[in-house]
């Protein structure tokens, strides 16, 4: 069965077509036989035998949904029957496997391996059975894939042979999700067929022979706290010039409403601005990306803006009727939530003045 190619894959097509045939010095005349350059394979996940490394992607912390059911496409959402959220340092590799060898055999490999290193099924699926035709054909560029990549973590193909081990189409598509609880590591492996034959990528058809690999996996990591403290006389500020103050220094893990330890600096800067000015009052307003249920969020932004104020009256004496605990959900978002800055930016706790 022949496929359109996944949003990231398509993406790539689109880019490879518009730049690297308009470049014949990028054309990819002959399938690479050595890694390119700076690329190397994760610490503990083999490659299949003989196969390319053509990409690498790590980013230090993120929020990746793993689909473990089928894939639906309606209303302008796509939508997992069954999915896990996992957050922590993300790293994903593409390959070019050899000849000969199908999407089945080379995901086999993987699974096999993977599972005698400790890692334990989370589900499986291939071709159709991972979700209906417009989430998989790319229809309006939503698909299976990008339940992981909601933003386009490869913008354009870093080389001839990263755009044509995406291929213009595929074909064999087989998505495998494992995870080692042990050592807090979710892993995901997709093979395919890349088809490129008719098309403007410059790529050589016996690529066709080949299987594509991605792996991706998530490590449970701990973000590191980058941003600067916000001070209780910067707090003060903002309430009296807008009513408001967004904290971004307040954190949580993922659809959970415990605080983090790192937020201490955040809380101590507020208690500091309540325990000056006994006037004060204020709502505290939860908020959250549109990843999940909107009434699920509705529910989570209220609890954690009640673990600030239960932080606040218990840490710092403030008497409980100068707080109030309010979650909006994602209905305020001040960033676009097709991207991880801009959710990043949509998760916050506001003070508002009342």
């Amino acid at each position: 069965m022949r496929l359109l190619s996944l949003r990231h894959l398509a993406l790539f097509a689109v880019s490879a077509a518009m730049g690297l045939a308009a470049t014949s010095a990028l054309a990819l005349d002959q399938l690479p036989v050595k890694d390119l350059p700076k690329f190397s394979d994760l610490a503990n996940v083999k490659r299949f035998a003989d196969s390319v490394l053509v990409y690498r992607d790590d980013v230090a912390f993120d929020e990746v949904t793993f689909p473990t059911g089928k894939v639906s496409y309606a209303n302008d959402r796509l939508t997992a029957s069954k999915s896990v959220r996992r957050t922590g340092q993300r790293a994903m590799l593409v390959y070019i496997a050899p000849a000969g060898r199908s999407p089945l055999e080379v995901l086999r490999n993987y699974q096999n391996d993977l599972k005698a290193g400790g890692f334990a099924p989370l589900f499986e699926c291939a071709e159709d059975a991972c979700g209906e035709a417009t989430a998989l054909t790319g229809a309006n560029n939503f698909n299976f894939a990008n339940m992981m990549f909601r933003d386009n973590v490869y913008n354009a193909p870093r080389s001839a042979a990263h755009a044509c081990a995406a291929g213009a189409e595929i074909s064999g598509f087989r998505y495998a999700l494992m995870e080692n609880a042990a050592i807090g590591e979710t892993l995901a492996v997709m093979t395919w067929r890349p088809l490129v034959k008719g098309y403007a990528l410059p790529c050589p058809d016996e690529i066709e022979k080949n299987t594509s690999v991605l792996v991706f996996r998530v490590q449970a990591r701990a973000m590191e706290q980058k941003m600067a403290t916000v001070t209780a006389s910067e707090i003060s500020q903002s309430l009296t010039a807008t009513g408001k103050v967004a904290l971004y220094g307040i954190l949580f893990d993922s659809g959970k409403a415990d605080i983090r330890p790192e937020s201490k600096a955040s809380l101590d800067e507020i208690g500091k601005l309540l325990k000056g000015d006994a006037r004060l009052k204020l709502h505290v307003v939860g908020h959250t990306d549109n990843n999940g249920g909107l009434e699920s969020n509705f529910d989570l932004s209220k609890r954690r803006a009640a673990a600030v104020k239960d932080a606040l009256t218990q840490q710092f004496g403030v008497a409980g009727d100068r707080l109030t605990a309010n979650g909006v959900s994602s209905l305020a978002p001040v960033s676009t939530n097709a991207t991880d800055a801009g959710r990043a930016k949509n998760r916050r706790v506001e003070l508002v003045l009342f």
